[in-house]
């Protein structure tokens, strides 16, 4: 059951249990809506019919989540601490994200009560070297705008305005207070100021909010240093793969961007193209979207336009 301190925000219901994909509508729901139909197939969903607004929560929506899952949007209003747990090569933590988040907040004079807030088991994802981890939901303050995205001290910790929403299947409730507390000041502090916002120069049937984000994608896997390049490519393509997975986004657009951002910080040459388009494909696969490979340029005939060889 979604917490009833949260039930003021919106959702999206899903599809499928375990793929986050906005549960699909007929042409006939826009036409009733009196909006156009869209083109693209995969926009016929829940999330594009709202606006990309989402519903208002209901019992009966709250019985679909439980069943099926869905979608929390922020809009702004929430904000939700993501805490990863990567897994190293031999199934144990890479990085107790959630200790060394707690540590920081001893260190600013704080304390990372999971009791305060809601507090959410999330259940990982083993086939993609991801453990169990926790999602913390905040009340956004205004007063004090954040920087979205991993925090540059910790990968593994995300600043989000939406995500799964609690009660989803595999998606335990720990706490659930009366009260929703503000953000605390550390993490605001740990996250920084948000960047000013940039113009999208990237073309596409997605939305300019899409693009822009997309674009944002891409320059947070460019910025990447050496030792954390694999990692910062697999969460851009997981919010990528959310997008395309939303109906906003073409995926071989944004394959065909993630792999040449991968090409020009030196991992394909590193890793090699097979090891890139595998983890852009994990990527989508975990946001419930279907990777779709960058179109490879055709090979040149050595035959001219009349059939004879090329001089």
């Amino acid at each position: 059951m979604v917490p009833a301190v949260l039930r003021g925000a919106k959702f999206v219901p899903w599809q499928a249990p375990g793929r986050r994909e906005p549960a699909r509508v007929t042409e006939g729901a826009f036409t009733a809506a009196g909006l156009p139909v869209p083109e693209h197939r995969p926009q016929r969903n829940i999330y594009q019919l709202t606006g990309r607004q989402g519903l208002a929560w209901t019992p009966g929506l709250d019985g679909h989540i439980r069943r099926r899952g869905g979608e929390l949007l922020g809009h702004g209003h929430l904000i939700l601490v993501d805490i990863d747990s990567p897994a190293a090569p031999d199934g144990t933590p890479m990085v107790n994200a959630l200790r060394w988040l707690a540590d920081r907040a001893v260190q600013a004079g704080g304390l990372l009560d999971l009791s305060a807030t809601v507090s959410v088991r999330t259940p990982g994802h083993p086939a993609s070297g991801h453990l169990a981890g926790w999602h913390l939901w905040y009340r956004a303050d205004p007063a004090r705008p954040v920087h979205l995205g991993p925090l540059a001290r910790c990968h593994a910790i995300e600043l989000r305005t939406r995500g799964t929403c609690p009660g989803s299947p595999g998606y335990l409730i720990r706490a659930h207070p009366v009260k929703l507390p503000v953000l605390p000041h550390w993490i605001v502090a740990l996250a920084g100021p948000p960047p000013a916002p940039v113009t999208p120069a990237i073309t596409g049937h997605g939305g300019a909010h899409a693009q822009a984000r997309l674009q944002g994608l891409i320059r947070r896997v460019l910025a990447a240093r050496r030792g954390e390049r694999n990692q910062l490519l697999f969460w851009a393509s997981l919010r990528a793969g959310e997008l395309a997975a939303d109906g906003d986004l073409n995926a071989r657009e944004a394959t065909r961007a993630l792999t040449g951002a991968a090409t020009q910080i030196g991992l394909t040459d590193e890793d090699g193209q097979r090891a890139v388009a595998a983890t852009i494909r994990s990527g989508f696969q975990r946001a419930g979207a279907r990777y779709q490979p960058p179109d490879q340029p055709r090979p040149r005939s050595p035959l001219g336009p009349l059939g004879l060889p090329r001089t």
